[in-house]
């Protein structure tokens, strides 16, 4: 009798446990940074260096991850678990701002790694991202300082400070994504604007 309940239990519980398993999570959205083009026509740069190669380019943990961080408050942060970097952002970073760069310096080869070596006639970007996210309004923060060292020293740009803020079209991942790349281009123009002074 003891063994009957069990099973009749058991057979109840039975459609309960594969209509749970039928429930599937959400697909995930995997995005990338995209580069921006220049809003006119890029002028030939006059530099002392004819090639740009990106060096550092340091992220902080928070929000090193794969999933896109979104600020709740100054004290708060939450992650957008099926909305997820489609490579590491280190990475995505570095080819937008490549990109992003070499739209802007027509006549300059831009690198995305500087490489153990640098050759005369070749400066080195270094960036450190001091925050790059953005907050659940739909505004976009960029903070980073840059340096750019020409190699054997002759010139030295920076440390510079630049705090970028675009507002998104909406607080929805794909509105913050275009907010983001958005932030790298102007984050760009900055860059550029230094190096023709």
């Amino acid at each position: 009798m003891e063994r009957m309940r069990g099973l009749r239990g058991a057979a109840m519980a039975l459609p309960l446990l594969v209509l749970a398993a039928c429930q599937s999570a959400p697909d995930s959205q995997l995005y990338t940074l995209a580069v921006v083009p220049p809003s006119g026509t890029a002028q030939p740069v006059r530099t002392a260096f004819q090639t740009l190669a990106l060096g550092s380019l340091d992220l902080p943990m928070l929000i090193d991850r794969p999933q896109i961080v979104v600020r709740i408050d100054s004290n708060r942060v939450k992650e957008l678990e099926f909305n997820r970097w489609a490579e590491p952002l280190a990475d995505g970073l570095r080819s937008t701002l490549t990109g992003d760069l070499t739209a802007r310096l027509p006549g300059v080869t831009v690198l995305p790694v500087a490489g153990s070596a640098v050759e005369e006639g070749t400066a080195v970007l270094a960036v450190t991202i001091l925050r790059f996210d953005a907050d659940i309004s739909g505004r976009v923060v960029l903070d980073a300082q840059w340096s750019l060292t020409q190699a054997g020293g002759a010139r030295k740009i920076g440390p510079t400070r630049e705090a970028v803020d675009v507002s998104a079209a909406s607080a929805g991942p794909d509105a913050l994504v275009r907010a983001m790349s958005q932030a790298v281009a102007i984050f760009s123009d900055r860059i550029v604007a230094a190096v023709r002074r």
